[in-house]
């Protein structure tokens, strides 16, 4: 007879609670995984009630640790670096509390406080990296920490492409995309939701996106295309955080030189299914990403692509099959782009439920967890 194992136990450790991609990687992750991996949710307290509401909607472990976040400011900063060994403290206190056997670092290449407590502890720890790009200062540290990981977790193969010349030859690594739950993300689901907002675009031909609004996702881009489209109805879906008022405010400014009167921002949701599910067509105008999970969660709601040619979207969308790639900042690409998709409905269609089966057969939740799975065990052998 077969001795039954108990969980794994995995410490998955965030240095930023608000609730974006990587956050909701790490809940969906957890929860697929629960029958063998028993997971423990660190973040800092800052921003946390929506990221702890998940994490315990789903039945998952949330510690919160009141450790400083790396915002801009010279006080904010000296304020990290003078409490860093208090807040490493703290994360070790959790490690051992909860008996972690692997430390899961999330959120980036920056995050620093997850990886040095777990080495501290004698302990095996997986750093997940899931962008493209850092600043010079970022690089540099993560050039000379990085080698205390035990192993790395690559969001995309142009991720890995990025990281890969900073990292010593030899060391466990895995490419594994931010998984959607095309169970959830269904296009045969009905919602009630957001009845007199949607009544608002009756008749209309909505061009949507979905960004907490910041630089990175290029949003600019997606204005300027607004221009050139003024019959369409442009919604982008993201909560505007307090670090990105200026920048909120920068886009509204340019909505008004632009003459621009028909780009909507609708703010953050919790539950974005219904105004996806009105979308005609999603599009992706970031300047930098490694695995969009919007994208990923517009292609399991059966809508036709447009995007940028950023991380690894040009794997999943590919042109004439389920959508377009643009270039950049190339917003009349995506004016002529979408103007050939509003004008064929069986296109859309089509490429929509391409979109479909690339999401459930390569992007699906019980994919991705089961890659989790696998690195977690291996990177204890």
């Amino acid at each position: 007879m077969d001795k039954i194992l108990p969980p794994l136990r995995v410490g998955n450790i965030i240095e930023e609670s608000r609730v974006g991609g990587p956050q909701t990687r790490m809940i969906n992750v957890a929860r697929c995984l629960k029958e063998d991996v028993n997971t423990t949710i660190i973040a800092p307290t800052l921003n946390s009630a929506n990221f702890q509401k998940c994490c315990h909607e789903n039945g998952i472990s949330f510690k919160k640790v009141p450790m400083a976040t790396v915002t801009s400011g010279f006080f904010r900063v000296l304020k990290y670096i003078l409490l860093f060994p208090v807040d490493i403290f703290l994360v070790c206190r959790i490690l051992v509390r909860e008996n972690i056997q692997v430390v899961h670092v999330s959120g980036g290449s920056w995050q620093y406080k997850g990886l040095i407590a777990g080495k501290i502890l004698g302990k095996k720890v997986l750093w997940h990296l899931n962008d493209t790009y850092s600043p010079y200062i970022v690089r540099s540290i993560f050039s000379v920490v990085n080698r205390l990981a035990d192993g790395f977790i690559f969001a995309s193969e142009r991720t890995k492409l990025y990281y890969s010349p900073m990292i010593k030859q030899g060391r466990k690594s895995y490419i594994i995309p931010a998984p959607v739950d095309t169970s959830r993300f269904s296009p045969e689901l009905k919602f009630r939701d957001e009845v007199d907002l949607l009544r608002s675009w009756e008749n209309k031909f909505v061009v949507g996106t979905i960004a907490n609004v910041n630089p990175v996702k290029g949003l600019e881009t997606f204005i300027r295309t607004a221009k050139c489209l003024n019959d369409f109805v442009f919604v982008i879906v993201g909560t505007v955080f307090k670090s990105q008022i200026q920048y909120y405010q920068n886009l509204v400014n340019l909505c008004k030189e632009l003459g621009v009167t028909n780009v909507v921002f609708v703010g953050g949701r919790a539950d974005v299914r219904p105004l996806l599910k009105r979308f005609d067509l999603y599009v992706c105008s970031s300047s930098f990403e490694s695995s969009p999970i919007s994208v990923w969660e517009a292609m399991a709601m059966a809508k036709p692509i447009i995007s940028t040619d950023v991380g690894d979207v040009a794997m999943y969308v590919r042109d004439d099959l389920n959508g377009f790639i643009v270039a950049v900042g190339d917003h009349d690409s995506l004016v002529g782009r979408i103007n050939q998709l509003k004008d064929d409905e069986s296109l859309r269609l089509s490429f929509g439920c391409v979109c479909r089966e690339s999401a459930k057969s390569k992007l699906d939740i019980l994919c991705c967890a089961r890659k989790h799975a696998v690195a977690y065990q291996e990177v204890l052998q």
